[in-house]
């Protein structure tokens, strides 16, 4: 790549504010820290005993228990100062986590690291819409962009480094969560400014036609019924990233599974870091409806891929990349799609009411991927995966010329 090419990856991020920076560097020491969920699988599975149908039911259960976190978290966002709820939630995290690293490992403990999973849920909305807050709207793509590169940055090492910690020092993981938790509030507290005033008066200038309750607003428009469809779809696929994929390698390596799982999600967090600025650049000009529909496809590809590689380490890698280059492009367009298409004093609860319905289907996959995994092995499971992501093609599909219609607008 040129000189040139390589100053005009970087100068498309030029125009975000000091702000979107800062989440960018909390992002990185976040994720550098968080090496308890890639394992979670592998916890229930390999140090508690749990099937993957027990694993399945226990993400089940406590994806049932988070999902009212979702709702709350997009209405707590619209009422309250964002910047608050963010560091309350994050509060009660890091004491969770840290709490979890100097108890005994068993399925009750876990309610205490549940609790701290619990609350960094219930933060998800309001993280997305504080990002939209302090972003131009025309700086939005580059802004969640930036945040997503910079969560992988912090994953690149994680997931090997809990990996290695895995068998004799898993404790430490917790704590480690936690106090990378910390690090990240104090950045909010004292370098993001408070948005909440400045919202209140855009919201009372908009005239979008959006007014009463978010469900109202979801029913009267068929853009954002179809990209609720596709998301939920998308993301309960996607799950498998963390759930049918560790299993998956777990039972052809019982010895090393746990590390080359860890190496395969690193060379996931390094394409991420490499190409995200990549894809954003040169994608530009795509409309976001169509990057969305790529990256779907590419996940169904993937998941494909993983059905044939079954023991066979270099088709793990093979199959990652393909599943990476699809996250990107499905993941910088979706926050600055749902800001884009809802006023301002919508923003917490349309981001929690995707993460609602991503929840609930993520629940629903794993069950069924994790009861053919235990009947009839790991191919039919993928398989049952790449049938839910093309449901979301097809919905993404439709979307494209929905949208065109409903929001001609901004294809101007």
């Amino acid at each position: 790549m040129t000189e040139t090419g390589s100053m005009k990856i970087f100068s498309q991020y030029k125009g975000l504010g000091r702000g979107n920076f800062i989440l960018f560097v909390g992002k990185i020491v976040t994720n550098l820290g968080a090496m308890i969920w890639p394992m979670m699988t592998l916890i229930l599975n390999r140090k508690l005993g749990l099937d993957a149908t027990q694993t399945a039911l226990f993400f089940i259960i406590t994806g049932f228990m988070f999902l009212p976190a979702n709702i709350w978290g997009g209405q707590l966002a619209d009422r309250f100062s964002k910047k608050k709820v963010i560091i309350l939630c994050d509060v009660v995290s890091i004491v969770s986590f840290v709490i979890s690293g100097f108890l005994p490992l068993t399925l009750y403990t876990l309610c205490v690291t549940l609790t701290g999973a619990f609350f960094q849920t219930l933060e998800g909305p309001v993280y997305q819409a504080i990002v939209a807050d302090i972003t131009p709207s025309d700086k939005r793509e580059q802004a969640f962009s930036l945040l997503y590169m910079g969560g992988n940055i912090g994953l690149i090492l994680s997931p090997t480094i809990s990996g290695i910690l895995f068998n004799h020092y898993l404790w430490l993981c917790f704590v480690i969560s936690g106090v990378s938790i910390s690090v990240s509030t104090v950045l909010i507290a004292f370098f993001i400014k408070d948005t909440t005033e400045r919202i209140r008066k855009e919201s009372r200038e908009e005239v979008k036609g959006q007014d009463g309750n978010i469900l109202r607003v979801v029913k009267n428009s068929a853009t954002l019924i179809l990209f609720l469809i596709a998301m939920s779809f998308y993301q309960g696929a996607y799950s498998q990233f963390s759930y049918l994929m560790p299993l998956d390698i777990s039972k052809a390596y019982p010895e090393n599974g746990s590390i080359i799982y860890g190496t395969v999600t690193s060379l996931n967090c390094i394409i991420v870091v490499v190409l995200t600025p990549v894809i954003t650049m040169a994608m530009e000009k795509v409309a976001m409806t169509k990057k969305y529909l790529l990256g779907i496809i590419l996940q169904a590809l993937s998941f494909g891929a993983f059905a044939l590689s079954f023991g066979v380490i270099a088709g793990y890698y093979v199959s990652i990349t393909l599943f990476t280059l699809g996250e990107i492009l499905t993941t910088i367009v979706t926050g600055a799609f749902l800001a884009d298409r809802v006023s301002a004093n919508f923003r917490g609860r349309i981001y929690g009411i995707t993460s609602f319905s991503a929840a609930f289907m993520t629940g629903i996959v794993e069950w069924n991927s994790g009861w053919l995994f235990d009947h009839y092995g790991s191919e039919p499971a993928w398989i049952f995966s790449v049938a839910m992501t093309m449901i979301a093609v097809s919905a993404s599909f439709v979307l494209v010329f929905a949208d065109k219609r409903e929001y001609g607008e901004l294809y101007k």
